[in-house]
């Protein structure tokens, strides 16, 4: 019997493929033209603040929930979210399929984002990165391949299984991992780790997951 061989992660590459060519399409311009792509296409929160109020349009202001997550501010900064990406993207593919990791990665990278407006709803930083879509996948991940050796735990009168404590111990571990990262190569004034975008995109995976039994799914 032939060894079981998952297949092949298209919406996986597909989407570092898009990430990589968006990067690459700034290198080649000079540096305004990556400026202008930031502040046009990032996520600033001031701006869809306003765009809520009626003061900014929505159909330049609505879009940039969507356009943030394929912008990156280097390749330092994409390297980083593809690994992660690479890593557990494929796998979760192999569970969900493929359309399904592309709506994930789409819906943790847009929750991510409005939940970092929520948090700072007068930021005028632009925010880019796919980092809220990648926690989405990670979250996912963590409740769909977690194989919890933990104790049920209850707190505040609240029982809290194994999976669930494991699956938090991914996410103190993935918001660690950006908040060390964003410390050790934050060298601008207006950089940082926008936290938010982390904490609501890995949300957004621990609970759509829930409804995704484990095993693969047809393509």
């Amino acid at each position: 019997m032939k060894p079981f061989k998952p297949p092949t992660p298209l919406a996986t590459n597909s989407l570092l493929g898009l990430c990589v060519a968006v990067q690459a399409a700034m290198a080649v311009g000079s540096v305004g033209f990556g400026q202008a792509v930031i502040f046009n296409f990032g996520l600033i929160p001031a701006r869809i603040t306003a765009m809520l109020v009626g003061n900014a349009p929505l159909l330049t202001s609505a879009p940039t929930l969507v356009t943030h997550m394929f912008l990156h501010s280097g390749w330092l900064h994409l390297g980083l979210n593809l690994l992660f990406l690479a890593w557990v993207g494929r796998y979760v593919e192999w569970v969900t399929g493929r359309w399904s990791l592309v709506g994930l990665f789409l819906a943790g990278g847009i929750i991510g984002g409005v939940a970092q407006v929520v948090a700072d709803p007068q930021g005028t930083v632009p925010v880019v990165g796919a980092s809220g879509a990648i926690a989405a996948i990670f979250g996912a991940y963590a409740v769909l391949f977690a194989t919890s050796r933990m104790a049920p735990r209850r707190f505040i009168g609240i029982a809290i299984p194994g999976e669930t404590l494991t699956s938090l111990w991914y996410a103190a571990t993935w918001i660690g991992l950006q908040l060390l990262t964003g410390l050790a190569f934050n060298t601008g004034p207006g950089g940082g780790i926008a936290i938010w975008t982390h904490i609501g995109g890995f949300l957004t995976g621990l609970v759509v997951a829930r409804f995704w039994g484990k095993g693969p799914r047809p393509y």
